[in-house]
């Protein structure tokens, strides 16, 4: 063997408590951090699955609660403006019916005459101008 082999065989001699003693804590540290990360993920995956089924559910049904009540809440407010609403108009209707005098109609106005009897302008013009329509196609 070569000088520099016969030293680096002695040197390793020397050295062999160090070296198994590093080679030791490596492996140590190794499995200390694989436990570690084994447990992280574990931890993880017990957390994802309780937040899934236990956490989540609750959290959607409050927000489900809430919606509904929001919901019927504005529900009850329409209906009372609606109420209000209705109650005012009633209330305007009764005022003006109060305040306004009474329409009457009589008889004799409706048929185009007057009160004292005597027919109008308005009802006799008609009666003229069919009798004319039909006197124009008689001497066709």
């Amino acid at each position: 063997m070569s000088q520099k082999k016969m030293e680096a065989y002695k040197e390793a001699k020397k050295n062999v408590k160090q070296i198994r003693k590093k080679e030791k804590t490596g492996k140590i540290l190794g499995w200390i951090f694989g436990i570690l990360i084994a447990a992280a993920l574990i931890a993880a995956s017990v957390f994802l699955i309780y937040y899934t089924n236990v956490i989540k559910p609750k959290q959607e049904a409050d927000a489900a609660a809430a919606a509904a009540a929001e919901n019927e809440e504005t529900a009850t407010d329409v209906t009372n403006i609606l109420q209000d609403a209705a109650s005012s108009v009633e209330s305007d209707a009764a005022t003006a019916s109060e305040a306004s005098e009474p329409i009457v109609i009589d008889a004799g106005a409706a048929e185009g005459t007057t009160d004292d009897g005597t027919a109008t302008d308005d009802a006799a013009a008609p009666a003229d101008d069919a009798g004319a329509t039909e006197t124009d196609g008689a001497t066709e």
